[in-house]
């Protein structure tokens, strides 16, 4: 099966404003609440998309119960530690007339040694039925920045692909351990190497020094509108219309669920980048996280404005 690791998961409430004024009240004109953190959002698309996968980490509380019920309701198997406290819970705010969208997100719970041991027992375990591993989002508290390379390590020598989507040291850390798929943060990689990517020529320069980490594709958004995609057969350029945009929450683990089934179907590189693209597509349609269905995602594909690079 497909495992999603999501070491911080939340509860994302998501609220649509025809205007939001700070320092004033505001009444929504839509309300989503959905389980959050980016392998559950893998989770939850792969499921959208016809696709069965386990979702595991740490959960904790009333909010923990929640995120487990409702994957279970979705036939989503779940096999999570859990730990004090509560889960989080994260706030976007959509405001309709100025385009601005709005993130306010929670620490997440303290995560004891001895959770993080039987997390890593679990995951051991579940690789023995797993073919493939989507890791990403942030870590919370009590979690060493480096865990992530620890997680890579364990599913590379099983021979199992592992994407992994996240920032700042984590990401640096599971780099090291050459993942299958990166999902890069320009920003924090354009602070890293010193240099802006605000070009094409330097954001080419960043996917391919993690290419020869061992990654094979490699993936970093480019200004407001599309992505740039390092590929086993070349590197692409994707880009999409905003103007049809309502909201981009979640449009990134779209986009990384899309890149999951494609690369478990082996399709090839060209059909990759417009299959996952047009996930994040679809995402960004309406105000709910996810796709409405494997149809509307590939019903978008040609819609996709691809160029290969070099």
């Amino acid at each position: 099966m497909i495992v999603t690791v999501t070491l911080n998961p939340a509860v994302d409430e998501e609220y649509l404003l025809p205007e939001f004024r700070p320092g004033g009240w505001s009444r929504a004109t839509h309300v989503d609440r959905s389980p959050g953190g980016k392998g559950i959002n893998v989770s939850m698309i792969l499921s959208q998309l016809g696709c069965e996968s386990a979702a595991m980490g740490f959960l904790a509380g009333f909010t923990g119960e929640y995120v487990r019920d409702v994957l279970r309701r979705h036939r989503i198997t779940t096999n999570f530690v859990h730990v004090p406290g509560e889960t989080r819970t994260n706030v976007y705010i959509v405001d309709e007339i100025g385009h601005i969208e709005t993130g306010i997100a929670e620490l997440g719970p303290y995560i004891p040694e001895d959770a993080l041991g039987r997390l890593v027992t679990n995951f051991d375990r579940m690789l023995h039925r797993a073919h493939l591993v989507s890791i990403g989002g942030s870590l919370p508290p009590g979690v060493p920045q480096d865990f992530y390379r620890e997680l890579v390590r364990n599913a590379k020598a099983k021979g199992i692909p592992t994407f992994i989507d996240a920032a700042g040291a984590p990401l640096m850390a599971a780099l090291e351990a050459g993942p299958t798929v990166a999902k890069i943060d320009h920003r924090f990689m354009a602070r890293v190497a010193g240099i802006p990517l605000t070009s094409i020529d330097n954001l080419i320069e960043i996917v391919s020094k993690v290419h020869d980490q061992g990654v094979e594709y490699a993936v970093t958004s480019y200004r407001s509108y599309g992505d740039v995609f390092f590929t086993p057969g070349g590197i692409y350029l994707a880009a999409l219309d905003r103007r049809d945009f309502v909201s981009m929450f979640g449009a990134g683990d779209a986009l990384m669920a899309g890149l999951v089934v494609a690369y478990d179907e082996r399709m090839s590189a060209e059909e990759c980048v417009r299959f996952s693209m047009a996930c994040a597509y679809e995402d960004s349609l309406h105000v709910e996280k996810g796709v409405r269905s494997r149809a509307a995602v590939e019903a978008l594909m040609d819609k996709i404005e691809v160029e290969k690079l070099s």
